[in-house]
């Protein structure tokens, strides 16, 4: 059985939407003051100087869980599935690679030198990145039954590694200056949890054996939360962490790990976050008019083009047997479904511009709306493929 967090996508998709549509009519029909209220809430723990809004506490240390979900599929896909043979990962990598790049170009090219309130347009270039995992396979899942299995599979990859390049700029340029000295901690304490987490108590005495049983996983939760704060004190955005972690758990405990964090991030976290990263005025409406929301519409255009230009070059240049069933066509209907940015645009939005600034409004309001239209446009795409004969 496979991680549940990618398998009833359709029914957490639903809850991620009715979350961020609740926190919309919301915020604009008279609680915008309690909400900001609430999400700009300190919550300080003294013993470790932090001290964090709950909007910070949410996009910094909770959003970790999910990036973990994602980690640990990366290392189930390496361990058992489709990575498995390593020549597989090139059409999905460069696909990924591909349309992450050219929707960023497209917004770099259409906000270049503008700014607002003394803020560079520009700087948000990562918003349209990223796929949404949940909601693409959600789509999938209603629409794709004419596809066979691999196109899932190619779906399911290129949408982690996506978000994966997402990551790595989150890092890379969204963090402080780098102290060298607490990321040595970092790799410290990831590799002493990759030690603990691959430990399986077998001793013959039960009594020694029921009391590692506590220890372990006691010891795993422990390092993670200290590389959390190290990754946070080394200036690297800390939410990243979760995808480190992941990577690191032996491949015979992502399953079931994967069980035991699937509610809480799926019933949890995700929807509290999307309610307040949905949480802008609408006041302005839609900026049709505005660079960086013509560019983040054209997101799913850009999308398409850079998922299909990677496939045509990985395959012109890796020769592979993986997902040879698919046709050009078949790639060029998945790819529409690159353009469903979500958890990771939404969150790249609010660190760079700030939460209710008025670039990150419209960056939502404007992510939100190119995600709707890549849904549809992914559904049509997907349910007007005719069935293969058997």
């Amino acid at each position: 059985m496979i991680i549940k967090f990618l398998t009833v996508e359709r029914n957490a998709a639903v809850l991620l939407l009715l979350s961020a549509v609740l926190g919309l009519i919301a915020y604009n029909t008279g609680l915008a003051p309690e909400i900001d209220a609430v999400r700009g809430t300190h919550i300080v723990i003294e013993a470790l100087h932090l001290d964090l809004t709950l909007d910070k506490w949410l996009g910094e240390f909770f959003i970790a869980f999910f990036f973990l979900l994602i980690g640990l599929e990366l290392k189930r896909e390496f361990v058992s599935g489709v990575f498995k043979n390593r020549k597989a990962i090139a059409i999905p990598a460069f696909a990924a690679t591909f349309g992450a790049i050219v929707p960023a170009l497209v917004y770099f090219a259409l906000t270049s030198g503008i700014t607002l309130e003394g803020q560079s347009v520009s700087e948000g270039w990562a918003i349209p990145m990223a796929t949404d995992v949940t909601f693409a396979l959600a789509i999938f899942a209603v629409f794709g039954s004419a596809f066979g299995k691999s196109a899932r599979t190619f779906l399911l990859s290129f949408a982690v590694i996506d978000d994966l390049i997402a990551i790595l700029v989150i890092a890379l340029f969204l963090g402080g200056g780098l102290k060298i000295e607490w990321m040595l901690a970092v790799l410290l304490s990831v590799g002493l949890f990759a030690l603990v987490t691959a430990q399986t108590p077998k001793d013959g005495r039960l009594a020694l054996t029921r009391v590692l049983r506590v220890v372990y996983p006691t010891l795993s939760v422990l390092l993670a939360l200290a590389a959390w704060y190290f990754t946070h004190e080394s200036g690297v955005a800390p939410a990243v962490i979760g995808v480190v972690l992941g990577l690191a758990v032996p491949g015979t405990k992502v399953e079931q790990l994967g069980e035991r964090l699937h509610p809480w991030v799926s019933i949890g976290i995700l929807p509290v976050f999307a309610f307040f990263a949905s949480s802008v005025s609408l006041a302005a409406g839609l900026a049709v008019t505005s660079a960086m929301t013509i560019a983040i519409l054209l997101r799913p255009i850009g999308k398409m083009i850079g998922i299909t230009l990677g496939v045509v070059t990985a395959k012109a240049l890796v020769k592979s047997d993986s997902f040879r069933d698919l046709s050009t066509s078949d790639y060029v209907r998945l790819s529409i479904l690159g353009g469903i940015g979500f958890t990771v645009a939404l969150l790249i939005a609010g660190s760079v511009f700030g939460t209710g600034t008025p670039l990150a409004n419209e960056a939502v309001v404007a992510t939100l709306a190119a995600m709707v239209l890549s849904m549809v446009l992914g559904a049509i795409a997907l349910a007007t493929k005719r069935k293969a004969k058997k």
